[in-house]
């Protein structure tokens, strides 16, 4: 009597326990080790086929099935052939090759799933890139011929946010436009942010101008960079903004005591907008100015009085963040320490 836990085992590497046409493999291979001497000794076919029949007494097993059934156990080495370019082979089953033979299971079934697990994966990939928005409008065209633009629409989570305001903020930005993202809180961000960073660069390089607003009050409550930021990385992407800015591309973070009502949100020019609800859940909505030019004329115009009044990243200076009262072990400032003494310069 073959366990459950033995049954489920096999049924991972394709061999199935049981008295179904499916569990033939294992039922010959049990007719063999039941006629094994001891110490085992090759045996012929013959007396396999007979040991096969004894076992299902009133089937019509022809020795033909039973020489399929035979070779793919041997292939699989579940079996082993003894004189094997002799007229007639001799068999040997014990359970030293049954174990050779798991392993060349187990071996190939690891290899199976490892190359279905990476096609998975690639399409995980492609179904959580997807941005259902996007792919409405083209599929509307497609089936019309005429294109319809969303105006608006409800955005959950963060991977989400991402996407969105890739596919409406960041890749159809161009030379001369204008992104703006306010920060009220870095807790939405931080998880994956490393792995988006990029994008600003990206869009900058291609000479749009992006303008990072962030309120004091998110330095002072830095938990949740901490728990998920490394204090290198950090640092690493702090010098890297720096650097760009000094550099001239068109890319700023600046710092201020903003209104308590300011809300987070990123925007391109006066077109679209994307600003978050809540926090957790993360729910955010995405609207253009077909929906309400005037919220977003509104956001864009406190964002840019807040923007001629605050500090920007490289004049960050260790007064300025002191009489801004964030704590010495603030993630900012130990960040900024690291990176002035990398460059060997001081914040000016």
């Amino acid at each position: 009597m073959i366990d459950e836990k033995t049954k489920a085992a096999l049924r991972s590497l394709g061999l199935v326990a049981g008295s179904s046409v499916d569990s033939r493999t294992l039922n010959l291979l049990g007719a063999v080790l039941r006629i094994q001497e001891d110490p085992p000794a090759p045996m012929q076919f013959k007396r396999i086929y007979e040991s096969m029949m004894a076992d299902n007494p009133g089937s019509s097993l022809t020795k033909a099935w039973v020489q399929r059934v035979l070779k793919s156990l041997v292939i699989d080495r579940l079996i082993r052939v003894e004189s094997e370019h002799a007229y007639r082979k001799m068999y040997l089953a014990d359970v030293s090759t049954v174990m050779a033979g798991l392993e060349k299971i187990k071996s190939e079934t690891i290899q199976k799933l490892n190359s279905q697990k990476s096609v998975l994966a690639q399409q995980l990939d492609f179904m959580t890139s997807m941005d259902c928005g996007l792919l409405a409008e083209n599929l509307v065209e497609g089936l019309t011929g005429d294109r319809q633009k969303l105006s608006s629409r409800f955005i959950k989570g963060m991977d989400e946010y991402y996407r969105v305001t890739n596919t409406t903020i960041y890749e159809p930005a161009k030379e001369g436009d204008i992104i703006r993202c306010s920060i009220v809180t870095f807790a939405p961000y931080v998880k994956g942010a490393m792995e988006r960073v990029d994008r600003i660069f990206v869009v900058a390089a291609r000479g749009v101008e992006v303008r990072y607003l962030v309120t004091i009050e998110a330095l002072k409550h830095d938990s949740s960079i901490r728990s998920e930021i490394a204090p290198d990385r950090l640092a690493m992407t702090i010098a890297s903004f720096i650097h760009s800015l000094n550099e001239g591309l068109p890319i700023d973070i600046r710092f201020n005591d903003g209104p308590q009502n300011t809300y987070q949100f990123m925007s391109i020019n006066n077109d679209s907008l994307a600003f978050m609800i809540s926090e957790n859940p993360l729910t955010a909505a995405w609207i253009t100015r077909v929906f309400n030019p005037d919220l977003i004329d509104n956001a864009i115009a406190s964002f840019d009085l807040q923007w001629e009044e605050a500090v920007s990243l490289s004049k960050l200076s260790p007064e300025y963040l002191k009489n801004a009262e964030i704590p010495p072990n603030a993630c900012i400032v130990e960040a900024l320490a690291d990176v002035y003494r990398t460059m060997g310069e001081e914040p000016h």
